[in-house]
């Protein structure tokens, strides 16, 4: 079947697969060719890619949120950030999540500067904890 990942500023994967698992807002769900037609949303997570067999992973994708749609021959992820799990460089974000976690202790409690920075210090944890 075929596998998109699309997010808003680009497209993070194509190409085909055997197996899908994906984090869904219910629990995760694995998904291989002719399966039911479905919309779902997803949660911030990882989707499991098998490019042969299920039981195998040969990619990983961390997503922050978003939703899917299945149809019997294609899986179209759209979510509000993705990337590939093993293009991520640890040292860069341990050095990204000190920096957010800086400007929040410069912050006063009631700037609304803060929930993006805890969304970012929480993208990097995810991405990190892939690892």
């Amino acid at each position: 079947m075929h596998v998109r990942i699309v997010c808003p500023e680009s497209l993070a994967y194509e190409g085909e697969a055997a197996f899908v698992a994906l984090p869904s807002t219910d629990g995760e769900l694995g998904v291989l060719p002719r399966h039911a037609s479905e919309i779902c949303t997803i949660q911030a997570g990882y989707v499991r890619v098998s490019d042969n067999a299920m039981g195998t992973t040969d990619h990983v994708f961390a997503v922050s949120g978003g939703y899917v749609e299945i149809t019997e021959d294609e899986v179209v992820i759209l979510a509000e950030r993705a990337a590939d799990t093993s293009q991520v460089d640890r040292a860069e974000l341990q050095a990204e999540v000190e920096g957010f976690e800086d400007q929040l202790s410069n912050l006063s409690e009631d700037d609304a500067h803060r929930a993006y920075l805890y969304n970012e210090i929480a993208w990097c944890t995810l991405l990190l904890a892939a690892k």
